[in-house]
């Protein structure tokens, strides 16, 4: 009877479509991620999908394991899309970040155990939700993206810092912010941003002081100035210094240190998560590149 329904109603083309498969046995996952029995058991007894019973069967939810699948990283299927891309979405690796900000992981590892970036744990795995990134990104300025850093490289060459403006004119920097914001003048300059901090157009800088006789340039004074010699430091005794170490003794920047060890091949050790820098190289590339008495 069922037969004859069915055909009856294929032949008017009103058949009904099949229903569509909503839950998958045990066995069907095992083989979709290519796992063992005791793996597969082992992630049902987890709960991380939703598992019903029919005629005392175990069956996966379908739907609940395509959502768990989407925010994981860990479990990949043997046929078929990716893990993670709802987590990818959402949120950024270690290493992603450290691309984003042309760093190293350790910096931003560094930032997490500070509580500047907030990270969550997904399968043993640190990943940064994109909302708090982007949080942290805009209340600092110390840190900028390739994109962004181009940017500012662009708008740094057509302005001027407000400490630049008033070297030029031989104020206070407090009598630039008011220039900046008294009602007489305010109207004549444009105001450009890098990283948060005020820049004015160097057009707008001509014209306003070509507008006004109040304020004018200073002449520049040459101050013959010597830099001393730097004395080198051991901090500590051994074959290896560590970034504070060169940073506190030495005045050398991270960035400016990372920079070395990649373009002078500085040897370094790996001591935990921290890295240790070769003592004697060090000392010789930092004599090359500075005026340095030797140790005493």
């Amino acid at each position: 009877m069922d037969d004859m329904r069915n055909t009856q109603a294929s032949l008017y083309g009103k058949a009904e479509p099949a229903t569509a498969k909503t839950t998958m046995s045990v066995r069907e996952m095992q083989h979709l991620l290519g796992l063992g029995k005791t793996d597969s058991y082992w992630l049902l007894h987890k709960n991380f999908f939703e598992v019903i019973l029919i005629n005392d069967k175990m069956r996966i939810v379908i739907s609940s394991f395509e959502k768990w699948y989407a925010n994981q990283v860990k479990y990949h299927k043997v046929n078929g899309p990716p893990p993670g891309e709802e987590l990818c979405k959402r949120s950024y690796s270690i290493l992603e970040v450290a691309e984003i900000l042309k760093v190293d992981s350790d910096t931003v590892y560094t930032l997490i155990r500070q509580g500047k970036l907030k990270a969550e744990t997904v399968d043993f795995w640190m990943r940064i939700p994109k909302e708090e990134f982007e949080r942290w990104y805009r209340s600092q300025s110390r840190h900028r993206t390739a994109a962004d850093r181009e940017r500012d490289r662009e708008i740094e060459a057509q302005t001027i810092s407000i400490p630049e403006m008033a070297k030029l004119l031989g104020v206070p920097r407090e009598k630039v912010y008011w220039i900046l914001d008294c009602k007489k003048y305010r109207d004549c300059f444009v105001i450009e941003r890098v990283a948060d901090r005020r820049r004015i157009t160097k057009t707008s800088f001509e014209i306003w002081l070509n507008s006004q006789s109040t304020y004018r340039l200073q002449e520049p004074v040459m101050e013959a100035h010597e830099e001393p010699p730097l004395e080198l430091k051991s901090p500590k005794s051994g074959k290896y210094y560590s970034f504070q170490e060169i940073q506190d003794f030495y005045g050398v920047s991270r960035t400016a240190l990372v920079t070395w060890i990649r373009e002078e091949g500085i040897p370094t050790i790996d001591v935990g998560r921290a890295k240790r820098v070769r003592k004697d190289v060090f000392d010789d590339v930092l004599k090359s590149k500075r005026k340095v008495e030797g140790d005493t």
